[in-house]
């Protein structure tokens, strides 16, 4: 058995981090004030974009505060909400040699305690996942995933070749044991017919769109595939992603494979393994961007159009920073602490985005909205394993679907877990339709999201007038009304007494009288799908034509399914799709 070292303090402080999985490292952590990143103090709330002084002072009164290494420049920060991680221990020698002692050896019973195997039936057992566990497993997987990565990389021949040799030298390297066991106890789907998963990441090449359609989704996706090909004259690669011929049948992938170029068909369960997943509905949208070939990806759902080329967002700056570019939902339901506080519970150590964000603020009970969600598997690979992972069968099941309102949430609450950075889009979900009957001054339609500039980019929720209320006429596209989000902590001013005075305190004011307040953002009436509160706009006239053209398209899909539903063979190349008018 190796010993120790000899320091009685070193001996502890490495005991503590290990045995613990990094808990004692998490509590002695506080968030700097920095001026290109926000603050990600859980204790205070107070908004850390005030002013330089206020920054400096607390700058000052924390100079023990270990800074995170990620940096973003000061000017993605006025049009993109950032996620600054905490930078976490790597992994060591020391780390290494305490394997192979007593404390060693509880902790890799502790971490590798199998929750559930492929046949168990966990109904009624919600105890057997443990989330808060499950992030520290996260955290501790993530620096031996960099520690052992270069090992990999070094090695020589094909994935098959480096991954045996790995294997060989588990045999003589507790640490790379130790890792290849906890990357099977944390991601069990991932080894079908391959033993790491550095041969899939290395597999990754290029940038492409991945959609997941079945056969109830199959006149969406085609809309949503044409308007990008044939009106945006997009010429991304697409990959169709779905769950096997019971999920989207021969003849419609046939379908999709001649719809248009640069298309493939792809069964997910065929890359990874869904006895593991036992994927439906949601939960195949993060595992389909983890199987696409794609280093770039980017998921768009099936009832999602865009009114300039998607591609676009490939060069996002928030995307470029980060590796990660998500999209704000609308600010529905507010008041509810429930999933602020099992956030709390699972993850003690988070980065500077959710003390900022509306569900720890308690103004909305939605945050994310992944009709459109950007990942580069290349930089952000660990994310979106830790994503994949919250939607896994059991996960889901028991625990995230029930915390949040199904995948939305677990993109950036799966970064989280597992820290790594990531960017919203600060616009919230705003509205594209037509003006509401009874007032000029609401739009009503689908959910609109913009580019950086505050330009209409896409919008969610189909072509129908209000599909959630059963009003399926179609939108006649002309207006459109941005959801805000700019400013994004008024509502924290005004609501909590004790937050004001901090508020109020770090800006040297002495009373409310003298805080001035940018206007609210609009507000929804969520059962007409309707918004009121800002400014109405036209939409330009390429945007109108582009959408109202959406429409001509989707009769055609529409007809082509119900031929489907009735047996029929269809031939998408009998249409001519370029002549539809708009």
């Amino acid at each position: 058995m190796i010993s120790l070292p000899r320091s009685p303090m070193v001996k502890l402080a490495i005991g503590l981090m290990i045995v613990l999985c990094l808990i004692a490292f998490s509590l002695q952590l506080q968030p700097s004030f920095r001026r290109d990143e926000y603050s990600s103090n859980s204790s205070s709330n107070s908004d850390s974009r005030y002013s330089q002084d206020s920054f400096e002072g607390r700058r000052e009164s924390r100079q023990r505060t270990p800074v995170p290494s990620f940096k973003v420049p000061d000017s993605l920060l006025e049009t993109h909400d950032v996620a600054i991680p905490q930078d976490l221990p790597p992994w060591t020698q020391e780390d290494t040699d305490l394997l192979d002692t007593t404390v060693g050896y509880a902790l890799k019973l502790q971490m590798l305690k199998q929750e559930y195997s492929k046949n168990d039936d966990l109904n009624g057992k919600p105890d057997r996942i443990n989330m808060a566990e499950l992030a520290r497993a996260e955290k501790l997987y993530k620096s031996l995933w960099h520690h052992v990565r270069p090992i990999y990389e070094n090695l020589s021949g094909r994935d098959r070749d480096r991954e045996r040799i790995l294997l060989e030298m588990a045999r003589t390297r507790p640490e790379i044991d130790f890792f290849l066991r906890l990357e099977k106890r944390l991601f069990p789907w991932l080894h079908y017919a391959r033993q790491t998963s550095f041969s899939l990441m290395r597999s990754y090449k290029g940038r492409g769109i991945v959609f997941c359609a079945g056969n109830g989704q199959f006149e969406f996706v085609v809309t949503s595939i044409q308007a990008i090909r044939n009106r945006l004259k997009s010429t991304v690669p697409i990959q169709v992603f779905h769950m096997g011929n019971y999920d989207l049948s021969p003849e419609r992938q046939t379908y999709l494979r001649k719809l248009a170029n640069d298309i493939e068909v792809v069964d997910v369960t065929q890359i990874l393994d869904n006895d593991y997943m036992k994927l439906g509905g949601w939960a195949i949208k993060p595992f389909a961007m983890l199987a696409s070939s794609f280093e770039e990806v980017m998921f768009v759902d099936a009832d999602a159009y865009f009114l300039q080329d998607p591609v676009m967002l490939f060069d996002d700056p928030g995307y470029k920073a980060t590796g990660a570019l998500f999209f704000y939902d609308r600010t529905l339901f507010a008041g509810n602490d429930n999933i602020m506080n099992w956030l709390k519970s699972v993850t003690p150590i988070v980065s500077s985005f959710p003390p900022t964000s509306r569900l720890y603020r308690m103004v909305s009970m939605h945050e994310q909205e992944s009709g459109v969600v950007l990942i580069n598997k290349k930089t952000r690979f660990l994310g979106m394993l830790a994503t994949c992972k919250m939607n896994g069968k059991w996960e889901r099941d028991l625990v995230s679907y029930r915390v949040f309102h199904g995948d939305k949430e677990t993109f950036w609450s799966g970064f989280e877990m597992i820290q790594e950075p990531y960017a919203f889009m600060r616009n919230y979900g705003g509205v594209i339709g037509e003006l509401r009957e009874d007032n000029d001054k609401s739009v009503c339609g689908a959910q609109l999201h913009e580019d950086h500039t505050g330009r209409p980019l896409w919008w969610n929720g189909g072509l129908y007038r209000n599909k959630n209320s059963g009003v399926y006429r179609y939108l006649e596209f002309g207006y459109w009304m941005t959801g805000g989000g700019h400013q994004k902590h008024r509502e924290r001013y005004t609501n909590n007494p004790e937050q004001m005075q901090q508020v109020l305190k770090d800006l040297g004011l002495r009373s409310t009288d003298q805080l001035q307040l940018e206007p609210k953002d609009a507000e929804w009436d969520f059962g007409e799908s309707c918004l009121l509160g800002a400014p109405v706009n036209k939409l330009s006239r390429r945007e109108s034509i582009l959408s109202n053209g959406y429409v001509d398209i989707d009769r055609i899909a529409q007809k082509d399914g119900e031929a489907f539903k009735r047996g029929e063979v269809v031939d998408p190349t009998s249409h001519n799709w370029d002549a539809v008018d708009a």
